[in-house]
């Protein structure tokens, strides 16, 4: 309501009367921001000296928001560099990543085995591979699933044994010829 007089007042369309009647309720307002951040202040305070004190807060807030801006720059650069390094050791640690593992020729087997089959458990193991107990392959198995060449899944009582081509993209598996 305030701002609808004012541009009134601008506009022409206010009279001497409400125009000094509006200057009061100004001044009454500013007084009363004034007195909030300043208690000392004395009854003869003049107009000049709220303007002043008005422009000065003015200033000192514009001078905050600048540094707030200049803070958010520099962590808006900070995180830029950041990300052009995150994508640099991105590249570095998959090189870091792709690794040998050192198989046995029953491994390579075993692996060759499941991928062919695609899902495989230890009894369907030592089958093919001729062993008298399930423990050997299970035992192998386990391994080559802690290496991360094979992913385990349990169905009922039965843990099957999959490879995924996937996970191993990485990895360069190595058996004696």
């Amino acid at each position: 309501m305030k701002a609808s007089r004012m541009y009134l007042a601008r506009r022409g369309k206010m009279n001497s009367k409400q125009m000094e009647k509006e200057i009061m309720e100004l001044k009454k307002e500013l007084k009363v921001a004034y007195e909030r951040s300043q208690p000392e202040l004395t009854e003869g305070t003049s107009m000049s000296t709220l303007i002043k004190y008005m422009v000065d807060e003015r200033a000192r807030t514009n001078r905050i928001l600048e540094d707030i801006t200049q803070k958010i720059k520099l962590l808006e650069d900070e995180m830029s560099a950041l990300e052009i390094n995150g994508s640099q050791m991105d590249e570095s640690t998959t090189m870091q990543m792709s690794r040998e593992i050192p198989l046995s020729e029953v491994d390579a087997k075993m692996i060759n085995y499941v991928q062919t089959k695609g899902m495989a458990c230890a009894e369907e193991v030592r089958e093919f591979m001729a062993y008298k107990g399930n423990n050997a392959a299970c035992a192998r198995l386990n391994r080559l699933h802690r290496l991360g060449l094979l992913d385990r899944l349990q169905l009922g009582h039965k843990v099957y044994y999959k490879y995924d081509a996937g996970k191993a993209t990485n990895t360069l598996i190595v058996s004696p010829p």
